[in-house]
């Protein structure tokens, strides 16, 4: 039964090694092929905060006005 005992903490340690390199080797695998093509089309073909706009032509302001939904205090105290 010792010896099992022994067998059993020593295969622990090798399956908590083969563990971490396989959970590493997914995780690099999953970045890959599904996070750093899309990072690197976001880079390319968006611009959310419209920057390229601003660039482009310096006299024009990306500052967009806000039109609040509610237009007067009765509409503004009907929250629901």
């Amino acid at each position: 039964m010792k010896f099992l005992k022994l067998l059993w903490k020593k295969w622990l340690v090798v399956a908590h090694a083969i563990g971490n390199f396989q959970s590493q080797l997914i995780l690099s695998v999953f970045y890959f092929i599904f996070i750093f093509p899309l990072g690197v089309v976001f880079r390319f073909f968006s611009d959310p905060l419209r920057l390229k706009l601003a660039k482009d032509s310096a006299k024009k302001s990306s500052f967009e006005k806000w039109e609040h939904p509610k237009e007067n205090l009765e509409e503004a105290r009907k929250q629901y």
